[in-house]
């Protein structure tokens, strides 16, 4: 058992809060909601503990999803119906129930648990870049909690040459880039994004672009425009809706490689954190009480005017 300290929130909670659940299963109706989990361990038997490698009183974050005995995945916070056992598993509450087959790895406790909920997203965002090799250069789409965490593991990784391309509205999530290892950040409304990258590379274009930009699949026809012949597009982003007019020969006429987004290192991303490689206090974003969590979520949704932020999470406790 888990007491809870804080959950970062995701788009995929947004969507969840709305009645779509952006996972493989689609989700069941009612669960807890929250796979961005910090706590810590309240109960656990000497089996377990030998299992998950932790005692009581550890501070933990938590993988996002279980991997059952017959090899299916179940996504915390979203596959879990509240008249299934304790119904406690998601982040959204005081308590968390951990079953077999999760993963659990070791938070160092001096940091308040609200910055620590980057483990998550750093988890996913440090495999969508390992297509980038040191030294190359790599344009990040999308400068949210995703997009953000992969210029942290990049940097780490020893990439070369990082622009994170976004919008707008994101000028602030722009400028952290720039403060946490980005080596430029493009308003592609007011700049031209391909003469930036051009630029950036020597003519030479992208190496590897990582395509973290939610909602519009427009972002990937823009991936398209800024990788060199022979390079990589990681397909990362959720998109809303399919894309259409994309010229899909572009692939094998220009040798381009599009592995998808995803894989999860839980170890890693700890591992960044607990050895201070991670500017968690520039990423914390803003947090809420958990009872406010419908003004977090649309602070999430970009639904609060004249405010942003780069992360939003709950404390729980």
């Amino acid at each position: 058992m888990l007491r809870v300290e804080a959950v970062g929130i995701c788009h995929s909670d947004v969507d969840q809060s709305r009645g779509r659940a952006p996972v493989p299963s689609g989700g069941v109706f009612p669960t807890v909601p929250g796979h961005e989990i910090v706590g810590r361990i309240e109960q656990i038997s000497p089996d377990a503990a030998a299992e998950f490698g932790v005692q009581e009183g550890d501070r933990v974050g938590v993988r996002s999803y279980v991997l059952t005995a017959d090899g299916k995945m179940r996504v915390s916070g979203f596959d879990f119906p509240l008249d299934e056992a304790s119904g406690l598993f998601g982040g959204y509450a005081d308590y968390m129930e951990l079953v077999p087959g999760s993963e659990v790895q070791k938070l160092h406790g001096d940091r308040p648990a609200t910055e620590l909920t980057l483990y998550e997203s750093l988890s996913n965002s440090a495999t969508f870049v390992r297509s980038a090799l040191r030294g190359e250069s790599l344009v990040i789409l999308g400068p949210g909690h995703m997009g953000l965490a992969a210029v942290v593991a990049a940097r780490a990784q020893g990439v070369g040459t990082i622009v994170v391309v976004g919008l707008s509205r994101d000028r602030l999530r722009l400028d952290v880039s720039l403060r946490i290892g980005a080596d430029q950040a493009v308003d592609l409304e007011n700049e031209n994004p391909i003469a930036r990258v051009e630029e950036a590379t020597g003519g030479r274009m992208a190496d590897v672009v990582l395509d973290v930009a939610s909602g519009n699949p427009v972002s990937f026809v823009t991936a398209f425009e800024l990788v060199r012949s022979g390079g990589t597009v990681v397909a990362a982003g959720m998109k809303d809706r399919p894309l259409d007019g994309f010229d899909i020969n572009q692939i094998p006429l220009r040798g381009i490689t599009v592995p998808p987004g995803g894989g999860v290192d839980l170890s890693l991303a700890c591992s960044m954190i607990n050895d201070g490689k991670v500017p968690t206090a520039k990423l914390a974003g803003e947090s809420f009480a958990l009872e406010r969590f419908e003004n977090a979520l649309a602070l999430a949704e970009r639904r609060v005017e004249g405010q942003d932020a780069v992360r939003v999470s709950l404390k729980v406790a």
